[in-house]
């Protein structure tokens, strides 16, 4: 590819690499695929946007329109638009720079190094945690170990509605295990980084859906060239790189969960509550294994079709999302086609890492994903449908068919070539890049990867049958067992 400036000017920079706030605020709310994670929210430096009602609302000038930001169309910011998960680069663009060029495996369920199904060994997290309770005795063994401070999770407590939960910073065993379970009603995980700053805690786990891990993920990775332009002064600069980082600096490893979608509140109010009479205070926990289960406090279980529940109460939102298995996590984790138990995927060094402290102290059990045939292949074909479901169009930024793949190392270059045409003073330019990087290593391996190659092991389009010919499950030695 030639690096033309005018090439790179025309055709990757003003259309591609920068993201605005009319983007988001066109392409994504307006258009109706914004997920409400309010990463845009958390990550503005300049206090223009608000979280309201669900939805990022333009606070900067109350008479200006829509799409009308006064720090982008000024001196030029855009930090928000940068980790909207919605906005290009998509998680299929991200994974070279995420994982580097040489991954362990690829699937139709991402980039992994392992995949096992895994349970918890203690009775008091299985009793109250999601399917295998991996997640919560990962991390009450994590805080225990010191292994981090603190964690972000979703939580139902005496201050919400019920069946409502609400972003949560917890620091002790006990509140990790009084916020375990799912809802299925979308909490914004993402919200809480603030606290976490508040709090100046260095290592969090963050647990969210995978709408909520690619924001932590573009936090991290993201060029932050981008931030330096002829107007801006380097304090204005560090401000900005400060938001685009800060947060991401403070979570030692996330922890992404599998997900189709999650439904509308009116599925608790009015199907749950007024339809079924059953008082949302009584409900102890949801899951979702075929059917809707609502589990009552006092033993009984009552149900509600999938389809039903899907056709009438789910979020429209959630159609946008191609991410089924958290492609951007250290660690995935769900509990599709298991029996009291959960499928770990584990994707990243850190990931890999801290799960095999965590199955040294002997507090969780674990088996090759080749004896769980069944998860498997639901695994499989979530992952193809979900895939396949995100709406397309030339004129969105990330939902096209040719958009290119990130490369960290490219968008660095592009960038300071597109700096150096406008800021022709060296000495202002080196002390903005300075602002802009701090001590962060430029990273100037280029690797070409372009979105839409071929996935190892895609099950492909559907047969004469209606079906899918899958692959048989993964053995030990590819990777389809646990790093111990």
């Amino acid at each position: 590819m030639s690096r033309n400036w005018q090439f790179y000017k025309e055709n990757v920079l003003d259309s591609v690499y920068r993201n605005t706030f009319k983007d988001m605020m066109n392409d994504v709310v307006d258009y109706g695929s914004c997920c409400e994670c309010g990463a845009c929210v958390v990550a503005c430096p300049h206090n223009v946007i608000e979280y309201i009602d669900g939805k990022p609302k333009q606070t900067a000038k109350e008479s200006a329109p829509f799409d009308f930001c006064g720090v982008s169309e000024g001196a030029g910011c855009d930090v928000c638009a940068t980790v909207c998960p919605r906005l290009w680069p998509r998680e299929e663009h991200l994974k070279q720079s995420v994982f580097g060029a040489h991954s362990d495996y690829e699937d139709i369920f991402g980039v992994f190094k392992q995949i096992f199904v895994a349970k918890t060994k203690r009775p008091e997290v299985a009793e109250v945690g999601q399917d295998g309770g991996v997640v919560t005795g990962l991390l009450s063994w994590a805080l225990g170990a010191e292994e981090i401070d603190g964690a972000v999770v979703s939580a139902v407590s005496e201050d919400d509605e019920p069946c409502f939960p609400s972003p949560k910073v917890v620091t002790s065993q006990d509140e990790v295990i009084t916020s375990a379970g799912s809802w299925y009603t979308y909490c914004p995980n993402n919200r809480a980084l603030p606290e976490v700053a508040e709090r100046d805690l260095k290592k969090v786990a963050f647990v969210g859906v995978p709408c909520q891990i690619t924001p932590i993920r573009k936090m991290e990775i993201m060029d932050p060239a981008f931030l330096v332009g002829p107007k801006k002064k380097p304090k204005i600069i560090g401000r900005q790189r400060e938001f685009l980082r800060g947060y991401a600096d403070r979570v030692s490893f996330s922890v992404g969960l599998f997900c189709t979608e999650v439904f509308r509140p009116e599925l608790m109010t009015e199907k749950i509550e007024q339809e079924m009479s059953i008082p949302l205070s009584e409900v102890s926990k949801f899951n979702v294994k075929g059917e809707v289960l609502i589990y009552k406090k006092d033993g009984d279980v009552a149900t509600i079709p999938l389809e039903e529940a899907m056709q009438d109460y789910q979020r429209p939102e959630c159609a946008h999302c191609g991410d089924f298995s958290a492609e951007m996590a250290d660690i995935a984790c769900g509990g599709v086609g298991t029996d009291n138990a959960t499928i770990v995927v584990i994707r990243t060094e850190k990931g890999e890492n801290i799960w095999k402290e965590y199955e040294k102290s002997g507090l969780v059990e674990v088996e090759p994903i080749v004896n769980n045939k069944r998860a498997w292949n639901i695994l499989l074909r979530l992952a193809r449908r979900q895939r396949e479901r995100v709406p397309s169009g030339p004129d969105r930024s990330g939902t096209s068919d040719q958009v290119i793949q990130y490369d960290r190392g490219e968008a660095m270059l592009d960038m300071q070539v597109a700096l150096r045409e406008a800021i022709s003073d060296r000495e202002v330019l080196d002390e903005r890049l300075k602002a802009a990087y701090q001590e962060e290593d430029l990273n100037k391996k280029s690797i070409i990867y372009m979105a839409g190659k071929e996935i190892p092991n895609d099950p492909g389009t559907l047969l004469a049958s209606g079906k899918r010919k899958l692959p048989p499950p993964l053995g030990i030695e590819e990777g389809g067992s646990s790093p111990l």
